[in-house]
């Protein structure tokens, strides 16, 4: 796709550039923002957001990832009647509880900060690891293979991209068995040669061992924040570190932009540079389980509930006080179009990316992206437009009205 094509949207938010422009100081922040600073309870916000936000966030992913783990539970379940004639039925019940912890991490990408953020977001990439690079299909064959030749197997040994829920979701939902290795590769050798039934059952067990993983990584962070163990809270509730918890709540806002909009719909469409062809779409974050869009959904509505504090204190009430409150209404109204527009998409994203192939096809994404309201030529191209509209205001009104500065790694974003 032409450089030119790509960037081809101009900065949004002219109407909160207007409501903020009367109050703008020589240093490009309101005056009003300032007031905020002086005024607001920000330790009563930081509590709200621990104790009502990110701590039953992680405890809820606590939760799932036990089900998900339990030998006893719907997955362990599924691994037992592998050629049984319950199969399907108990595929059914460990597909669901795979969902479960699926949406579960994508509302905790809404606060990569703390523990989750530290050793450079390592208990993160042990979650999922879709940020940090493609998933290594040939490593978790060969994981398959270890994890059943020896019981001291340790799966810590093996690379973020071949754990986390992208590697269980390539080990329950790929009906392909074959192994994605070269043929020098030992641990594959034999493995096509093996039965149907044997291969679905060692990539479960294997699934089973992930899954473990995730839960000691999610029970990691939950301790982290616990008063009994890392008391994190503490930390993050301290008025004296109001400035440094600002930036970091603020800073991870910005998921939707680097996140949602550039990686988990830019590439896969085409849009970002990242993606050299017209489209990309093995660059979806769930190819496999085709929930690419479910996910997206997820992350909209975690988006809009740190937005609001949910019933507590929240940025919402940072802007109103900085007198900016339609900014509050425009964030509500776009992020309801975004959900929206998921909602009626006719296909998956990997589907809609994978039938991109021609230049007019290109054309026809590019006008969907560009006219989001109007043009639904591409839908997948249209979500990109609609999820650009939320970042634009992110990246111009919330950052004026709470008074921060953009993250390092949103300087460099253009479209």
């Amino acid at each position: 796709m032409l450089p030119s094509v790509k960037n081809a949207i101009a900065v949004g938010s002219l109407s909160v550039v207007a409501y903020l422009s009367g109050c703008a100081g020589d240093n490009g922040s309101s005056s009003s923002s300032q007031n905020v600073a002086e005024d607001f309870d920000f330790t009563a916000m930081f509590a709200n957001y621990a104790d009502n936000i990110i701590i039953p966030n992680y405890e809820s992913l606590k939760s799932a990832a036990d089900n998900l783990a339990d030998e006893q539970g719907p997955l362990g379940q599924y691994c037992a009647g592998i050629g049984s004639a319950n199969e399907a039925s108990l595929f059914t019940s460990a597909e669901l509880a795979w969902h479960e912890v699926q949406s579960s991490i994508q509302h905790s990408e809404s606060h990569v900060l703390g523990p989750v953020a530290d050793n450079g977001a390592a208990l993160r990439a042990r979650l999922s690891a879709y940020h940090v690079g493609e998933l290594s299909a040939c490593g978790i064959d060969q994981g398959v293979v270890l994890n059943a030749q020896s019981s001291n197997f340790d799966v810590t040994t093996r690379t973020v991209t071949q754990r986390g829920i992208g590697a269980v979701e390539y080990l329950l939902f790929n009906t392909d068995l074959t192994h994605n290795c070269p043929s020098q590769i030992a641990e594959t050798a034999d493995w096509d040669q093996r039965s149907t039934t044997e291969r679905q059952t060692l990539r479960c067990d294997y699934a089973l061992t992930l899954a473990k993983d995730i839960a000691v990584a999610a029970d990691e962070i939950v301790t982290a924040w616990s008063m009994d163990g890392g008391n994190y809270r503490s930390e993050f509730i301290n008025p004296l570190n109001d400035a440094e918890n600002l930036t970091a709540l603020s800073d991870a806002m910005f998921f939707m932009e680097i996140d949602v909009k550039d990686a988990k719909l830019g590439i896969p469409t085409g849009i970002n540079d990242a993606c050299s062809e017209i489209a990309c779409p093995d660059q979806v974050e769930s190819p496999y389980s085709q929930s690419s869009l479910a996910n997206i959904a997820d992350n909209l509505s975690a988006f809009q509930t740190m937005m609001t504090g949910a019933d507590g204190l929240g940025f919402d009430d940072i802007i109103s006080q900085a007198g900016v409150a339609p900014l509050n209404q425009q964030f509500a109204d776009n992020i309801q179009a975004a959900l929206a527009s998921i909602q009626t998409q006719p296909a998956s994203l990997y589907s809609q990316a994978a039938g991109l192939v021609t230049e007019d096809d290109e054309t026809d994404c590019t006008n969907s992206y560009t006219n989001p309201t109007t043009t639904t030529l591409v839908p997948a191209c249209s979500l990109f437009g609609l999820v650009k509209l939320i970042t634009d205001d992110l990246k111009v009104g919330f950052i004026a009205a709470v008074d921060v500065d953009l993250p390092d790694r949103s300087q460099s974003d253009n479209d």
